[in-house]
């Protein structure tokens, strides 16, 4: 599993000019079962990705990708982790 942590490189109206296409983006990954969990910080400076079944290179590709990583307004610090148990329910995290 991989946690992307993601910081805003630039002022947040810039970043939100790249919103839509960066949700998109994040919707076809989870639908294609690589994004299990998204969110935004708070107070709002970044967000984080959780990523499964999915290899370092597959995530370095899924982020070059990112409108946010091509517009230059964001970037990750990608952590990976071998997870050990789940909570019911919450299984996807181990795979």
């Amino acid at each position: 599993m991989f946690v992307l942590l993601g910081r805003y490189v630039k002022p947040v109206d810039e970043v939100e000019q790249h919103l839509d296409a960066h949700r998109e983006w994040v919707r076809d990954n989870a639908q294609a079962g690589r994004i299990v969990a998204a969110g935004r910080e708070v107070p709002l400076q970044g967000g984080i990705l959780i990523a499964t079944g999915v290899t370092r290179d597959e995530v370095d590709a899924m982020i070059a990708a990112d409108p946010y990583i091509t517009e230059g307004v964001a970037e990750y610090d990608v952590r990976e982790y071998e997870m050990v148990m789940a909570a019911d329910g919450a299984g996807a995290l181990l795979a």
